[in-house]
């Protein structure tokens, strides 16, 4: 009964923060694509979903942490947070609703992440940009097994399946270049890439005047780059690619067998598993400062800290994400080593909140 009660009202301040911060987000997307925006019904409905998916990102943890203040505060200025202390409850007993609830929503937004919908800033980009659900890349390039794979065009399908224009693949020996292969067309299906109407080409090791410097094969179709989700080239080819948890995995496997530069993806996982549970931190250490009595304190100022805290910590952690994407950090550094660092400062609030009066 008592989870209920305080779950109750921590949902409630929850649900209207997040309808709130949801809906002025996705009012200044509109307003700055308002010349863009598609004049059919069903691609605008399709706009706003996919919009207020990829606006959760950033207003699912800020509600969470506001809601909890605004929960705390509430209830010490009706006394509610008083009497519940002086019927015997501690204060952890009191905050763990709101860390259980806190903590499942994180969870389901991670494992939101896991699925496509990671991918609705593409969605809505692309609806705006091109009146359709496309996402084409161009200019992908690649290393694979010593090879380096170039894909002019790369078109996703609606069945996970895709399409790409101009492929070439350069085979080097000692850095040069000594053959290549190219098609002009490829289809992916059954985790493989496929390539119509492929040809090899033959660099001669020794160039000579008026001998045969290049020898041309036409192979047919040829099987390469096995495992190469469409999303996972994106991955390989974008500076700050938008990727699903489990896309990135893949690419950090891809990453590990191939020896490439795997901190992009380390610093991309992190940021989307780790990160998020700054939120239930950020709460415990929220709560022990708030007073049991409110005459003990200014409701107004504990508040106003509150708050600037939190969006410290958030856009402090969101910093550093990017620039550990962007490589200029390595994510051990700017995305796990504050993590630890918050883990730590919350535990140590986590054994002596029972201990504070006021």
């Amino acid at each position: 009964m008592f989870f209920r009660f305080i779950t109750f009202y921590y949902c409630k301040y929850f649900f209207i923060i997040f309808l709130a911060l949801e809906l002025f987000f996705v009012g200044i997307d509109m307003l700055k694509y308002v010349d863009d925006l598609p004049d059919s019904a069903n691609l605008f409905i399709l706009f706003l979903f996919y919009d207020c998916v990829y606006a959760m990102s950033y207003t699912l943890p800020i509600s969470l942490i506001l809601s909890s203040i605004m929960f705390l505060v509430t209830f010490l200025k009706s006394n509610q947070l008083t009497a519940l202390l002086a019927l015997g409850f501690s204060r952890i007993s009191i905050i763990a609703p709101i860390l259980f609830v806190a903590t499942f929503i994180t969870c389901l937004h991670i494992l939101l992440n896991c699925t496509p919908f990671a991918y609705a800033k593409e969605s809505a980009e692309s609806i705006v940009n091109n009146k359709a659900v496309l996402n084409v890349r161009q200019d992908a390039l690649l290393k694979f097994d010593n090879k380096y794979i170039f894909m002019g065009k790369i078109f996703p399908l609606d069945d996970g399946s895709a399409h790409a224009e101009n492929i070439k693949i350069f085979e080097l020996e000692n850095k040069q270049l000594h053959s290549y292969y190219v098609a002009k067309s490829a289809f992916f299906s059954h985790d493989i890439w496929r390539l119509e109407n492929a040809s090899f080409l033959r660099i001669a090791k020794e160039l000579e005047l008026g001998k045969l410097a290049l020898e041309r094969t036409d192979l047919g179709e040829l099987e390469v780059l096995k495992g190469f989700r469409p999303k996972v080239l994106d991955t390989f080819s974008q500076d700050k690619p938008t990727v699903s948890i489990i896309d990135a995995l893949d690419t950090l496997k891809i990453s590990i067998e191939q020896g490439t530069n795997s901190t992009k993806m380390r610093a991309i996982l992190y940021s989307l598993i780790l990160v998020p549970f700054f939120v239930p931190l950020s709460i415990l250490i929220i709560a022990s400062y708030i007073p049991s009595l409110h005459r003990y304190g200014n409701l107004a100022l504990i508040s106003f800290a509150c708050i600037i805290g939190a969006l410290i910590i958030w856009g402090l952690f969101f910093s550093f994400s990017e620039l550990s994407i962007s490589g200029l950090l390595q994510p051990e550094i700017g995305v796990l080593s504050p993590f630890l660092v918050l883990v730590g400062i919350s535990l140590y609030f986590l054994r002596k909140i029972n201990k504070k009066f006021i």
